[in-house]
């Protein structure tokens, strides 16, 4: 009994935490790629202010492309800055960083940023969603 409450806590815990991409690369292979992001829940952001967060990318076994990165959709007035722009196939760290940093005038409420996985060579790419809640900067 135990064994199954460690597994449902295991599959609650990802579900609440992981925020990941379709895949990108050759789809039905292991030469696919996936963009991880924070969430599922929208992350505060204050007017005015910037807060970095993590990304990551996830390889297939089967995968060996450089991903450039790019930032493919995001709200007005807010500035979207990826520290590192390109993961190479020969990392090991398949991390990276971006800051979000909502104007002084920007709109408040949830919104949604958009980061693009590009392999090297090829089309197929994927986009990660990232929410946002920008608070006001009271």
């Amino acid at each position: 009994m135990r064994i199954w409450n460690i597994t449902a806590v295991a599959l609650v815990a990802c579900a609440l935490g992981c925020n990941k991409s379709e895949p990108g690369g050759t789809k039905g292979t292991n030469a696919t790629f996936e963009i991880t992001l924070p969430g599922p829940a929208s992350q505060d952001v204050k007017q005015g202010d910037s807060r970095t967060f993590d990304g990551s990318i996830k390889r297939g076994t089967d995968f060996k492309k450089d991903v450039a990165l790019s930032v493919t959709g995001k709200p007005e007035k807010v500035t979207v800055k990826l520290v590192k722009d390109s993961i190479k196939a020969s990392d090991t760290d398949t991390k990276f960083t971006f800051t979000v940093t909502p104007d002084k005038d920007a709109a408040i409420g949830e919104h949604e940023i958009k980061i693009t996985g590009k392999p090297d060579g090829g089309s197929d790419s994927t986009t990660g969603t990232f929410k946002i809640k920008v608070e006001g900067s009271k």
